[in-house]
């Protein structure tokens, strides 16, 4: 494998410069070109989770508030200042002279049109956890806005810092009328076009394939994203790894991420490229339906799911991932406020695992559907794993666009899924979005969710921890989900480009330069 990179260098090199190019990359250029594997078909935030959308809406978009990656302090952005007025009461004092990509003045109402869209039960928006918690948004003034938590929230500066951008009002008003596969209207939200404050943005987007940032002239001073630099930020979709490495070998783009292990140093050796492997915040994980909302499923037997948990080697699994990867304890990210990896393991044992499911009925294993959506020889190594035991896996591996539709409709009865929590630093954003009895709550259980419930709310951190603890254990015990592991990612990028690598695996762009 290490004698790998060269050849296929070679050839790729030469098929890419056979085929005409209009490509941008580079400081000649004075534009940032990154690419991934991943097919993006909506840059809005809202209705679409991807890390690559995480991404492109802190550099095309503005929340109120703003997480420095760095430090992990909380500043104001759009907002100007706050104050808590009591537990459950944030008001928040916006910027005066901040406008909308569009030339709109942004102005209180905007917030609340905003937030009272994706509040709706009926919104369709892609993650709820970011907005559930709040009960109503006014404006007290042109420039005042004033938020009420349900209850106490301790994580609301959290969900208000870069997963909640704000929209003119009337944004949503454009969203076209679409027929569902059962024949019913509806509207595509997600269909609208972001327009934003940002410090980038979109000039243009093809479904799938790219989309098109550029420097915003107009950008407020005196806020903590600071000016872009960067003329030009594209996105491409490029689905093949040799193909990336190619190009950047060859300067047609700047940056990727997802660098294999074994070609980590070799690239690094090869000239204009840098390369840094960091940890990240994502998790990877499989989801069981212990509830049995997908029927009358083998996984509603606690043996059946603690089998699953005893066939896989998850230390060799994240030895596989390499570039930083290591074994997941619990449901949540060890970094993340609240969380701890002290619970129940059920360690890797074929043996334990087949005799639990002769145990539960199934001495000669059983046929189960297993859905997947990224990193396929992940998701091929786990099964190995499982077939190792008995258990014969119906592989069913799509986009996560035709996947996450079966998960909240309760169709996906094993799934190997992953989530980098979309860069929140809380444990409310791992644990309690999958097992507080949202559409993601495979598990169902009361118990859990009242834990989840009152940790998400309590201002005291002693209980808050005591409270989370109780609910990773008992997930852990009676194996609701499978932890997996942590991603590593190794990243290399044009050698020119001025940029730092964070360990929340999102690439700050907005940040960056050229040397």
């Amino acid at each position: 494998m290490p004698k790998r990179l060269p050849m296929l260098l070679v050839c790729n090199t030469l098929a890419l410069a056979a085929v005409p190019t209009v490509a941008e990359a580079g400081k000649d250029d004075d534009t940032l070109t990154w690419v991934t594997a991943t097919e993006i078909d909506t840059f809005d935030i809202y209705y679409q989770g991807l890390r690559e959308v995480v991404i492109t809406t802190l550099y095309n978009c503005d929340s109120l508030i703003y997480r420095d990656p760095i430090s992990g302090d909380y500043e104001p952005l759009l907002a100007e200042s706050y104050r808590w007025v009591d537990d459950v009461t944030l008001e928040l004092d916006l910027r005066e002279g901040v406008r909308f990509h569009d030339g709109t003045d942004l102005d209180a109402e905007d917030v609340v049109q905003t937030f009272r869209h994706v509040m709706k039960p009926d919104s369709g928006i892609n993650v709820r956890l970011a907005v559930d918690w709040m009960d109503s948004v006014e404006a007290l003034g042109p420039h005042r806005v004033r938020i009420v938590a349900k209850a106490p929230t301790p994580a609301a500066l959290e969900f208000l810092s870069g997963n909640t951008p704000i929209y003119p009002s009337g944004h949503y008003d454009k969203a076209p009328s679409v027929t569902n596969a059962a024949g019913e209207m509806r509207r595509d939200w997600g269909a609208v076009r972001p327009v934003c404050t940002g410090p980038y943005r979109m000039t243009g987007f093809e479904a799938g394939t790219s989309a098109t940032f550029e420097k915003n002239p107009d950008y407020f001073q005196g806020g903590p994203k600071g000016q872009p630099t960067i003329g030009k930020i594209v996105y491409r979709t490029v689905s093949d790894s040799e193909a990336q490495l190619a190009e950047l070998l060859t300067g047609s783009i700047d940056w990727i991420w997802g660098v294999p292990p074994e070609n980590v140093e070799q690239l690094a050796g090869m000239g204009d490229v840098t390369v840094e492997t960091a940890p990240t915040t994502r998790m990877s994980f499989l989801a069981l339906d212990a509830a049995g909302r997908s029927g009358d499923t083998p996984l509603k037997d606690v043996r059946v799911r603690r089998a699953i948990f005893h066939a896989i080697d998850r230390e060799a699994i994240a030895k596989l991932v390499g570039n930083s990867a290591e074994v997941l304890r619990s449901m949540c990210h060890p970094d993340q406020v609240g969380c701890t990896a002290d619970v129940t393991q059920w360690d890797y044992d074929p043996e334990q695992a087949r005799k639990l499911l002769a145990e539960a009925g199934y001495p000669d294993g059983l046929d189960l559907p297993f859905y997947a959506y990224r990193d396929r020889a992940y998701s091929e190594a786990v099964l190995a794993y499982l077939r190792a035991v008995g258990i014969r896996p119906d592989f069913r591996f799509i986009q996560n666009v035709a996947l996450r539709p079966l998960v909240i409709e309760g169709k996906a009865e094993m799934a190997h899924l992953t989530w980098g929590s979309q860069g929140m630093q809380d444990a409310s954003a791992s644990v309690s979005l999958y097992f507080r009895g949202g559409v993601d709550d495979y598990a169902r259980d009361p118990e859990v969710t009242a834990w989840l419930e009152a940790a998400d709310s309590t201002m005291d951190v002693a209980e808050r921890n005591k409270l989370y603890e109780k609910a990773l254990e008992k997930i852990n015990d009676q194996a609701y989900s499978i932890p997996l592991f942590t991603y590593g990612r190794a990243y290399a990028f044009n050698d020119k480009l001025d940029y730092t690598v964070t360990p929340d695996e999102i690439a700050h762009f907005y940040l960056a330069g050229w040397k």
